[in-house]
């Protein structure tokens, strides 16, 4: 015998053996040999052996994930969750029903108004246009539904020539205007003093009528002079924001001045 060899073979030996003792150990094969098998209490994890270590499996019940908006407090106590879900859904029922009360009152709300209702406005009225039509006013229709605003109104004045006392006078003077190159003018038809005259230039102030009138004088212009057709004034215009379709028939009977009434509000 070779010498070394014997311990040698037994180490393998050894080896091996121990080898197939672990892996009967793994695959639970030893578990026979003794009461509870030998491997570590609660170690196995093998059917049916962790079936049957389970204690009332009958009573296990699976329990959904908690929805985001559950509070700790029932995920602390199961007892109270049972509770609380019926309380949840009264509460969504409890709001359901508020909002649907509130319709009605909005709906009722919303029905008080005139849907044919629109605005209307007359005007503008000097001061004493004003006077009598808000008098007219206070007797045919509801108290304050009218209001009052004040607006400037810039003044008018003509460079003027006439008026001539015929159709051939106002002619005549004409062709003498067209000799003058460059030079604009119209015929004057209101108002009725007025008429049968002609217009040089049209202006909002005095000053620049007087000044083109003197313009004109330098360019042979001798009969000319500035009228005033309207000085600038601070006039009102009556305005109806809601006039309902019953204000709206009342309208054109009101006593008015001519081409003052009433019209749809136009801002």
């Amino acid at each position: 015998m070779i010498p070394g060899t014997w311990p040698t073979r037994a180490l393998v030996v050894v080896l091996i053996l121990a080898n197939l003792g672990f892996l009967a150990w793994r695959q639970g094969w030893l578990d026979t040999l003794a009461p509870g098998g030998l491997q570590p209490a609660g170690a196995s994890q093998r059917e049916p052996e962790r079936l049957q270590r389970q204690i009332h499996p009958e009573r296990l019940i699976v329990v959904p994930a908690p929805l985001a908006g559950t509070s700790a407090a029932s995920a602390a106590d199961p007892a109270a969750a049972p509770s609380a879900r019926p309380a949840s859904s009264a509460d969504a029922a409890a709001s359901v029903s508020t909002s649907s009360a509130s319709i009605p009152t909005a709906s009722l709300a919303s029905a008080t108004l005139d849907t044919g209702a629109a605005c209307y406005q007359a005007g503008p009225f000097t001061t004493e246009e004003h006077r009598r039509v808000s008098t007219a006013l206070s007797q045919q229709l509801p108290t304050g539904s009218w209001t009052t605003q004040t607006v400037s109104a810039p003044g008018l004045w003509l460079v003027y020539m006439g008026p001539y006392q015929d159709p051939e006078m106002l002619e005549r003077k004409q062709i003498e205007l067209r000799r003058i190159r460059n030079l604009n003018f119209e015929e004057v038809r209101s108002p009725p003093s007025l008429a049968m005259g002609l217009s040089l230039g049209r202006f909002n102030q005095q000053a620049q009528a007087e000044a083109s009138l003197e313009t004109l004088r330098l360019r042979g212009v001798r009969t000319a002079r500035v009228v005033t057709i309207r000085p600038a004034a601070d006039l009102m215009v009556i305005r109806i924001p809601l006039a309902s379709a019953e204000i709206q028939r009342r309208l054109p009977a009101l006593p008015l001045p001519a081409g003052k009434g009433f019209a749809a509000c136009t801002t």
